[in-house]
């Protein structure tokens, strides 16, 4: 008998031609009912199964290449003020640095006990509201975000976990108990409990892991960290929070202090002061790029040079997807730009802005340019405030966003660097108000603080009544940062969000391309932006006195040639850093 597809077959042919083959209705209804019978039995998947079977095999995923996934494990450990030898061990411990297996399914694993959820993805995030499915989804099939995620629970398991030594995050060893914990604070990790069972504690594990070149590619240079003496850890007993526990020696130091070298996982030493700069601010933009990013870029960000609240508002969004800031003019696309799109080989650009912005002739001249990849994509509103609305959309789940004010760019410089390497969006208000388009995506996000750019001349008091009202916010979920001019508005941000910065971005506060693009790059390494005038600062001043409480060792970045910052200004910092080169 016939079955399956070539049941299927006959069912078709008897229907198409049952007046050949001489048969009454009911002997057609009868041998009808048969072959729907067989149908029905069959192994054979139905054709509605067969089609989502079709669906399915087409919606196979694959892991980004190693060399993609130590860039994102880097870029966000320094997000996370984690020092990224200890989150890239962690997440090859869990998932062999995997968010999808050989079959394209995401990597799960299923617990024993049944009342605690599955483990998800690269970094095996197991803690998540499993009716949330939106959070479930974005666990399974956001790399990054799954990364972050796994980030944000290391960095929990840190704040709960005994201090070790001195509590410096760039102390491998200081890690010890918060990496215990990533996997299960409990006696089992407990090294003698581990051993009685002829085991190895979890974090033992990780530590012999990261003195190894596990990935075999030379994207994980073996550093060894020493344990804590099982000695000090009785059997059958946690840590004691109570107790002091000195950091073992010898210690080693990750990459959270200095620069990034030829591999980022140990932070090879760079010279402490170096200027980033070219014949003019285009050309300072094309070299922050082509030095931030030394091996290329997923995704690269493109906005207009001639204005600045896209850029602005772009730089969160450049920070989230570790993608730097290029500009050209609006109706022409600079060929130096297209030497560096060929540099950088990005799989995807975001355009910001509408036709005014960047032209239908520009995006021709993209699309002829980007040969590998036509992943092009534009976000723009209806204006400067909309396209803000838009960008902020990217960061659902944020407990934070800033409002600058659309008119001016000075007094939101700093913080749109600084906001952008803590996840947090920016949105854009006029001088009267909010536009409606800010309200809106202010009312999807709920954050419930918020960070204002600038005096009131910049953001007026009714902008902060309105967002009062409009958020449900007291005056104490909302933040002014704001001093006497642009440049102590720049301190007072790097005083909030970096009191005690290793990594120094210094720029104009007069143009706001060349500090918007650098403001990217720091955000990604988690490093300061710090906005100076050509002739440098006043002695005593905000400035100084804010350079004065940062370490010798602080690496800094000159942004701009000597027209946007002077070598006398370069030479008063390293004196007063106490640096000689």
């Amino acid at each position: 008998m016939y079955k399956g597809k070539w049941g299927i077959a006959v069912l078709k042919k008897m229907l198409a031609h049952k007046n050949s083959l001489f048969i009454g209705r009911k002997s057609l209804l009868t041998v009808l009912l048969a072959v729907l019978v067989l149908l029905s039995s069959s192994s054979v998947p139905a054709l509605g199964d067969q089609e989502q079977a079709l669906g399915e095999q087409e919606q196979k995923y694959e892991n980004p290449s190693k060399q993609e996934i130590a860039r994102k494990l880097e870029t966000i450990a320094r997000q996370k003020n984690i020092p990224s030898v200890i989150l890239k061990a962690i997440a090859f411990k869990e998932s062999s640095w995997r968010q999808f297996d050989a079959n394209g399914n995401v990597v799960i694993s299923m617990p024993s006990d049944p009342k605690y959820n599955p483990a998800i993805g690269i970094m095996q995030v197991a803690s998540y509201d499993a009716s949330n499915t939106e959070e479930v989804e974005r666990l399974k099939y956001d790399i990054d975000y799954n990364i972050s995620r796994g980030a944000d629970i290391l960095n929990q398991k840190w704040e709960f976990t005994p201090k070790i030594g001195d509590g410096d995050r760039n102390k491998l060893e200081n890690w010890y108990f918060a990496i215990w914990a990533y996997n299960s604070w409990s006696v089992k990790n407990n090294p003698n409990n581990a051993a009685l069972l002829g085991q190895e504690a979890y974090q033992d594990k990780v530590l012999k892991l990261a003195a190894t070149d596990y990935t075999k590619q030379g994207l994980a240079t073996p550093v060894p960290i020493t344990p804590i003496d099982p000695a000090l850890l009785p059997l059958d007993y946690l840590p004691d929070k109570n107790q002091v526990w000195s950091t073992p020696e010898p210690y080693h130091l990750g990459d959270l202090h200095v620069g990034t070298g030829s591999d980022p996982s140990r932070g090879e030493g760079q010279p402490s002061i170096v200027r980033i700069s070219g014949q003019d601010r285009i050309e300072t933009v094309n070299q922050i790029a082509l030095t931030g990013w030394p091996n290329g870029s997923d995704i690269v960000i493109l906005t207009r040079s001639d204005n600045f609240p896209d850029a602005l508002a772009g730089v969160p969004l450049a920070c989230k997807y570790n993608a730097p800031i290029l500009c050209t003019e609006p109706n022409r696309l600079d060929q130096r730009v297209i030497d560096v799109l060929n540099t950088l080989k990005p799989r995807k650009v975001i355009v910001l802005g509408g036709e005014q912005a960047i032209s239908p002739a520009v995006l021709a001249k993209l699309k002829e340019t980007l040969t590998w990849t036509k992943d092009i994509t534009r976000i723009a509103g209806a204006d400067r405030y909309q396209t803000a609305a838009l960008i902020a959309q990217n960061f659902a789940g944020q407990q934070e966003a800033v409002i600058a004010t659309g008119l001016d760019y000075p007094d939101a410089l700093s913080l749109a660097s600084a906001a952008a390497a803590r996840g947090i969006p920016l949105v854009l208000s006029t001088a009267k108000g909010l536009p409606e388009a800010t309200k809106k995506v202010l009312q999807e996000l709920k954050p419930s603080r918020i960070y204002v750019a600038g005096g009131e001349a910049a953001v007026a008091p009714q902008v902060v009544e309105q967002l009062k009202t409009v958020l449900n916010l007291n005056s104490g979920n909302i933040t002014r940062l704001a001093g006497s001019d642009r440049y102590e508005t720049s301190v007072k941000i790097a005083q909030a969000f970096y009191p005690a910065a290793y990594e120094l971005y210094l720029a104009t506060g007069r143009d706001f391309l060349e500090p918007l693009a650098a403001g990217a790059w720091a955000a990604s390494r988690n490093a300061c932006l710090l906005l100076v005038s050509q002739q440098g600062y006043t002695i005593n001043g905000p400035t100084e006195n804010y350079l004065t409480q940062l370490p010798s060792s602080v690496q800094v970045r000159i942004i701009g040639g000597e027209a946007t910052i002077s070598e006398k200004t370069v030479d008063r910092i390293k004196n007063l850093l106490g640096k000689t080169s």
